[in-house]
């Protein structure tokens, strides 16, 4: 299993776990507690939704990592430009693409 899929499965847990207890909460009339299940509920459904709309996981080296921020705090940058323009200027040294081939993004 990938890490977004486990990530997702423990969210979708969580509020089937959270939903339940505040299902109990209300009938029990322990409004309290009501209240900061529905929370729980809310922020991770939150988080949820925010894990579809991430670019993919990828593993990169601490001191990759460390040049990147360095590099993006001097520049100004984001340090999600200074990673995508580092990685297509290493591919661009490893593939030769047809100009004619459109972008896939």
């Amino acid at each position: 299993m990938t890490q977004p899929l486990i990530t997702r499965l423990m969210l979708v847990t969580m509020i089937v776990i959270a939903v339940i207890g505040a299902v109990d909460a209300m009938v029990g009339e322990s409004w309290d507690l009501a209240v900061v299940l529905g929370a729980l509920v809310v922020l991770a459904v939150v988080l949820l939704i925010r894990t579809f709309g991430r670019r993919p996981v990828v593993a990169v080296r601490a001191d990759l990592v460390r040049w990147m921020a360095g590099r993006a705090a001097t520049t100004g940058e984001r340090t999600e430009d200074v990673a995508d323009r580092a990685i297509a200027a290493y591919r661009a040294g490893l593939v030769v693409e047809d100009p004619d081939a459109g972008s896939s993004r």
